[in-house]
Parts: C-alpha cells; sequence; structure tokens
C-alpha cells in the first residue's frame, strides 16, 4: 500500500462560499483577484466551495486577507480567514466566520 503524506501549508488564506445562482459574480471576482497567489486546494461540494490559498509568508498571507476583506459584504461568502499552521504564536485573523 502507498504512503500518501499530507502537509498543510505553512501559512494560508482560507474562503468558504455557498454556490448558488447569485454567486457567480463572486468567483469571478475572487479567482480576479487570486489570479497571482498559489491556490492550493479547491474544492466544492453539496452548494459550497472552498479555496485555500499557500504563502511563504505571514506577512504576504495577512496581505492577501486584506486585500479580500472588502468580500465579506457579500452574502454567499461565509468565511475568510488568514492562518499559520507552523506558528501557535500567530493567531488566526478572521475576516469573516
Amino acid at each position: 500500500m502507498e504512503n500518501i503524506s499530507f502537509r498543510l501549508p505553512d501559512y494560508e488564506v482560507l474562503i468558504h462560499i455557498k454556490v448558488n445562482q447569485f454567486s457567480k459574480h463572486l468567483e469571478k471576482e475572487i479567482e480576479s483577484l487570486t489570479a497571482t497567489y498559489d491556490l492550493e486546494d479547491s474544492t466544492e461540494d453539496q452548494g459550497y466551495k472552498d479555496y485555500h490559498w499557500e504563502f511563504k509568508n505571514w506577512e504576504d498571507a495577512v496581505s492577501a486577507g486584506e486585500s479580500l476583506k472588502h468580500l465579506v459584504t457579500n452574502p454567499n461568502l461565509i468565511m475568510l480567514k488568514v492562518k499559520s499552521n507552523c506558528n501557535s504564536e500567530l493567531k488566526p485573523i478572521f475576516h469573516k466566520a
């Protein structure tokens, strides 16, 4: 049996959205704003879509979160979070949870 190793990125920005007839514009805006970010993972399941971007340092992740926080007014955006998976002293930043 193959041994599969899964490692979370050191720093990441996560967005969770509700997918419906009104969310297509939000999806396009997210994809446009994040075109230069390293998309680590994106999944869609049971009417929800998740985006996970990976960053090399905390400052870049925080800056990316700041550049996206204007989207939190959209009711289809459920969560926008910046987090560190390598340093427990860096507390997650929730722009919307």
